[in-house]
């Protein structure tokens, strides 16, 4: 007999049902959903204990912005971030913004599935502890960035020009080229050694984001 019902935001669907079988094998009742306009009607319809959380989820609202509305709608629903992101500001929001009592788990940092029943339990019982915080760990890529330059790093990744970027943000090249510049300095990237640094740039970001070229 299960007592607590979780649902499964994820767009992998190999992913989405390996998770979901982990956790009906751990005692939870499962229910799943591909994307944020999935999950609320799942949420409608079951009224769930908790929701374990991709945050990139396609087009459409990311898994942040669903969990932001989550809090307006049922605040006492736990929340288990479960992504490729080492933290927000590699979806535009700061740590801050995110709602307190969740848990936040890198996939490519999890040992075993244990971790996340155990995160699951963390913040069904409001006891959230570092372990489950990936996004607060002081080793995660890129810790010493801005958000501003995270999103600038970002466009550098998919290929803008420094002019492109300028008319994205709405900004000047010579703004732009500033940010640049102080993102290779970050990421101490000698722009006077052979190669390209803008290349070795958008490499450090997609190794850090768990992205390849075709998702950015």
């Amino acid at each position: 007999m299960y007592n607590r019902h979780v649902v499964v935001v994820e767009d992998e669907s190999l992913l989405r049902d390996l998770i979901a079988k982990t956790l009906e094998t751990s005692g939870f009742q499962v229910t799943t959903a591909a994307n944020a306009a999935d999950a609320a009607r799942v949420f409608k319809a079951t009224d769930p204990d908790a929701v374990v959380l991709d945050v990139e989820l396609g087009p459409g609202p990311n898994g942040f912005d669903f969990a932001e509305s989550l809090q307006k709608t049922s605040p006492e629903v736990g929340i288990v971030f479960l992504t490729n992101l080492p933290d927000a500001r590699f979806a535009g929001r700061e740590t801050k913004d995110l709602p307190t009592n969740i848990s936040y788990l890198r996939k490519s940092q999890l040992i075993d599935s244990n971790e996340l029943v155990n995160a699951l339990e963390a913040v069904l019982h409001d006891s959230i502890t570092a372990d489950f915080r990936h996004d607060l760990d002081e080793s995660r890529p890129l810790r010493g960035l801005s958000r501003k330059q995270i999103s600038v790093l970002q466009l550098l990744a998919m290929g803008y020009t420094n002019a492109q970027i300028a008319d994205k943000r709405g900004t000047t090249i010579r703004a732009v080229e500033g940010i640049v510049s102080r993102i290779f300095q970050a990421l101490d990237i000698d722009v006077q050694a052979e190669g390209n640094a803008r290349v070795e740039a958008a490499a450090t970001y997609l190794r850090a984001s768990g992205k390849s070229l075709s998702d950015v």
